[in-house]
């Protein structure tokens, strides 16, 4: 394996190629859950999740190319069957759900093609099976079921560029895996696993399926990182700036492989490495209110406490009626992360504006994806980056799980 010598030239050529994941869908993930009960789980790992899709609709307007199946829920009656379905909407009753002109007194449905990847909902293919139901509001939500290698079809080229090299996406394909099999595993009571959203990891259905990203599903199909035999939620963010943070710096979590403190100097080139931004202080003085805490007018921001890996842990906001305490992380979600876009920041306050200059994007916790594209390019391979950004970490198979 030759050694590249990072040029000028290069380093323009990795930030360009990279340009795909301006903004990865991993710089919230998690960000708004502040404890988590298990750090590792015991529970026998299923191949298959649940991911809500849609929430609060009105209607619902559904395709299945191919032969279907409705059943109703909780009886499992099946109340539908055909070889095609063209273009009919479903809406919310004071009844139940009406698809076309049928109408049910049941509140929730499973939609069930014959041949995968037949379904589209409002327009996004879908594999595997869709629940539809109503919620106490009289709307509808969606909760596609499928195979965890299929849903990560749908992530993986949110997370990362296609044309990334293949040992980066593989990394990045077994960190999603563990992720989502960890929500799963510690879920099972609740009626879906992830989100479609930034709060777990974005996911587009079979139509936003890349070729690369999917191969690099296929080359690590199974495989998980586990710690001491177990599963845990393998965080991972945009990029860290040069250290991660610990898991115990956010939430309830303190096992080695989330310990932080890896000192990663891969990301240096990365467009997030620094980031600077504006907050008028009108709008921090409204939120402080909003959320119960009102000081009046802001005097001063001030960082008061700071976490091993030297991001802000808690800040102190001074106004003319008091003064307020608050983690640093909550205020980042107050302002919200694509402003703020990491608590590795320093504040300054200059007429009616809060200025910000930040390094790195996310909550800095494990894998950084831009530090994964600079060890790509220097020939490192999944394995090794795997056990970089999460120290004595196993890769095994889930199916041995």
């Amino acid at each position: 394996m030759f050694k590249i010598v990072p040029t000028n030239r290069f380093l323009y050529f990795i930030i360009f190629i990279g340009m795909g994941l301006l903004q990865t869908a991993s710089f919230t993930q998690a960000d708004s859950q502040l404890s988590l009960n298990n750090a590792v789980s015991n529970t026998k790992i299923t191949p298959r999740v649940r991911v809500l899709v849609a929430e609060d609709k009105r209607k619902l307007d559904v395709t299945i190319k191919g032969a279907y199946r409705i059943w109703a829920f909780p009886s499992r009656k099946l109340i539908k069957s055909g070889k095609y379905l063209n273009g009919l909407s479903l809406t919310p009753t004071s009844r139940g759900i009406k698809l076309g002109k049928d109408e049910w007194t049941f509140q929730s449905l499973r939609i069930e093609p014959l041949e995968d990847g037949d379904l589209m909902l409002n327009r996004s293919h879908f594999r595997g099976s869709v629940d539809i139901s109503v919620n106490n509001a009289g709307l509808l939500y969606a909760i596609n079921q499928l195979d965890v290698e299929d849903y990560l079809y749908g992530v993986l080229h949110y997370e990362v560029a296609p044309w990334w090299p293949m040992e980066a996406l593989k990394a990045q394909a077994i960190a999603a895996r563990t992720y989502a099999l960890y929500q799963a595993s510690v879920s099972r009571v609740n009626e879906y696993d992830l989100k479609s959203s930034t709060s777990s990891q974005v996911y587009g259905g079979s139509t936003t399926e890349k070729f690369r990203t999917k191969r690099a599903v296929d080359l690590t199909a199974g495989e998980v990182l586990t710690y001491q035999g177990k599963i845990f939620p393998a965080f991972f963010h945009a990029t860290c700036a040069g250290i991660t943070a610990g898991a115990n710096e956010l939430w309830k979590i303190n096992i080695p492989p989330l310990a932080g403190g890896v000192h990663c100097g891969f990301c240096r080139f990365s467009p997030h490495t620094h980031w600077n931004a504006k907050v008028p202080l009108s709008e921090i003085e409204e939120k402080m209110t909003k959320y119960g805490h009102p000081i009046g007018r802001i005097l001063k921001i001030e960082i008061i406490t700071e976490t091993p890996s030297a991001r802000a842990g808690s800040l102190r906001i001074t106004g003319t009626d008091g003064d307020f305490v608050m983690a640093a992380k909550d205020f980042r979600v107050w302002i919200g992360g694509e402003r703020v876009r990491s608590t590795l920041f320093k504040i300054l306050i200059r007429d009616d504006m809060a200025l910000f200059n930040g390094r790195g994007w996310g909550h800095g916790v494990g894998l950084c994806q831009w530090g994964t594209l600079g060890q790509a390019w220097l020939g490192h391979d999944h394995e090794k980056i795997l056990k970089f950004y999460y120290p004595e970490a196993e890769i095994t198979s889930y199916e041995s799980k």
